[in-house]
């Protein structure tokens, strides 16, 4: 798999949206967009247990949201109702906690310094997982990928090659219990920065764009295109399995000031939560359009 994200040279269809002031940017003029990403369906403020809700997961056999915040080391509900947030369990002593991963009888959360935890809630248990992945990588987004059978990591800070313009996704083999040291996904940040020249995004955009640090990570069930959110400019980049960008959203700053949470359920509809950044945690719904 190639380890780099490649910008096509060709474009250009900027699609400016209204409704919450969501603005999607397309970067493959044939790409298909399948949520109306400005319009979402439903939108829901958590209680104070999830104010600083830093992951998200949905478990298909309990039909439900589970969410971590970076500080406790709970898991949660995130009900679809406003005041959502019930604890489910006690996983962990506190700590910075970034992300979560349901995977059969297990779930798993990742710490910043990353370190896994796996947690087995029929018995109460949870063992420690240490990678190559320390302080400095910031690993903040986690997601379970089905057809490898391997957990994807998002790191917001230095990638293991030290290469500093870069963001890494790194891949955790849960059944060799090994992480591979080549990244899945590299983003060049100074590539972005091209691209919204290219694009000719205005300032605010480009000064968005050049701040684009992974916090939270999904892979779409159909497309199995990375959904890859960045809590810095409230940006969500979507990149496909060819490791090209098809198209990038830049998510309203007032329903998602710090997006740290991305999942989807059974039926393809895609849940983004935020930090409340001084007031209530928030979750987002967009229905699957086809």
């Amino acid at each position: 798999m190639k380890t780099r994200s490649r910008l096509l040279p060709v474009l250009f269809l900027i699609c400016s949206c209204t409704g919450i002031g969501s603005q999607v940017v397309k970067v493959d003029k044939s790409a298909s967009v399948p949520y109306d990403f400005p319009n979402p369906v439903n939108k829901w403020e958590l209680n104070s247990s999830l104010q600083e809700i830093s992951g998200l997961d949905y478990v298909e056999d309990k039909d439900m949201l589970i969410a971590i915040n970076d500080e406790k080391g709970n898991i949660y509900k995130a009900e679809e109702k406003n005041g959502g947030g019930e604890k489910l369990y006690d996983f962990y002593k506190n700590g910075d906690y970034e992300g979560i991963a349901e995977v059969g009888k297990h779930i798993y959360v990742l710490k910043s310094n990353g370190k896994l935890f796996r947690y087995n809630a029929s018995k109460e248990k949870t063992k420690e997982i240490e990678t190559p992945l320390k302080s400095k990588s910031d690993a903040e987004g986690l997601c379970y990928d089905e057809i490898t059978k391997s957990l994807l990591i998002a790191c917001k800070g230095v990638p293991l090659n030290e290469k500093r313009s870069k963001k890494a996704v790194y891949s955790y083999s849960i059944e060799n219990e090994k992480l591979r040291k080549e990244p899945v996904i590299e983003i060049d940040i100074d590539d972005l920065i091209k691209l919204g020249e290219e694009l000719h995004m205005d300032a605010q955009q480009k000064w968005r764009l050049k701040r684009f640090s992974p916090s939270g990570i999904a892979i779409h069930p159909v497309s199995r295109n990375y959904y890859i959110l960045s809590a810095r400019g409230s940006l969500l980049l979507v990149v496909n399995q060819q490791q090209n960008i098809e198209y990038l959203v830049f998510l309203d700053t007032a329903a998602m000031p710090q997006p740290e949470g991305i999942c989807f359920d059974t039926v393809n509809n895609l849940y983004i939560s935020s930090e409340g950044k001084g007031g209530n945690g928030k979750l987002l719904k967009f229905n699957y359009l086809k």
